[in-house]
């Protein structure tokens, strides 16, 4: 083995590893050993040892954590959207999930939207939801109609006995009602803070308030790059929904289905700060 060029000898990182091969070297255990160290001129060799121990580790487990994500947590390798320029109109706003490639379609809604329909978003730096917007366009609902949407958590890895990525509880004060008479953008202001996490992934639900004589037309995506299994429908909709109403939260027995509410994901869009 050939020692690093003009390294003192290691004091640290060797010594207290040495009894852990590569292959069975968790970041955690990596991490431990390496935290404490300072990033100052006496630590140089040091700090050049933690890099190839590091590498070394990632290449010969394939075990990514500490370089695509950070300090070894779950956020997801994605495309973060940009902070908004414009303050207002449609380019104040971020679309739900950065999957869609163009906002130039439209569907007719139907009896599917009787029930909760769910299309995720990311969150990014944002901390808390500033306004939402919807938007429909041709047919306008039947005159005096509205319809309700609200924000829920999504399940992760560390949720026991949940599937990545379902609804769970309804973030608070998130839940606005807004008019499906129009064929225009609707925006809506929460009336209290909606308070979101950095990186983290939620879902806006949608749903019809009461029945409709004439369902409104909404806008939709294009088409979508496809981000789970479905390549048509980008939400989810759970079995045995209540109509008209969004629940307080889902448990691990509800069952999903793509949301069939509208081809690919609606627009549906919401502004962060």
């Amino acid at each position: 083995m050939v020692p690093l060029p003009d390294a003192d000898p290691d004091k640290r990182m060797y010594k207290l590893l040495k009894n852990i091969d590569l292959e069975n070297l968790s970041f955690a255990q990596f991490q431990s050993t390496a935290q404490t160290v300072f990033a100052e001129p006496e630590s140089e060799d040091t700090l050049r040892r933690i890099v190839l121990i590091n590498l070394s580790r990632m290449a010969v487990a394939g075990d990514w954590n500490g370089l695509t994500t950070a300090a070894g947590g779950s956020a997801p390798m994605i495309f973060v959207p940009f902070s908004q320029v414009a303050t207002t109109g449609d380019d104040s706003f971020i679309p739900t999930a950065p999957i869609s490639t163009g906002w130039l379609g439209s569907m007719t809604l139907t009896s599917q939207y009787d029930t909760p329909s769910h299309y995720p978003f990311y969150s990014a730096d944002y901390t808390e939801v500033d306004e939402y917007a919807i938007f429909f366009t041709g047919t306008a609902g039947t005159a005096g109609t509205t319809g309700s949407l609200a924000i829920y958590t999504l399940s992760t890895s560390s949720d026991t006995g949940w599937a990545v990525g379902r609804p769970m509880e309804m973030v608070a004060n998130s839940e606005v009602s807004y008019a499906t008479d129009t064929s225009g953008r609707v925006e809506i202001t929460p009336g209290s803070s909606v308070v979101l996490s950095k990186n983290t992934w939620y879902s806006i639900a949608i749903v019809g308030d009461g029945s409709f004589a004439t369902y409104p037309t909404i806008r939709r995506a294009s088409e979508i790059i496809q981000f789970w299994g479905d390549s048509n429908y980008g939400g989810l909709k759970a079995g045995s929904e209540s109509n008209y109403t969004l629940p307080a939260s889902y448990s691990t027995s509800t069952t999903w289905t793509a949301a069939s509410t509208t081809f690919y994901i609606p627009k549906v869009w919401w502004r962060g700060k």
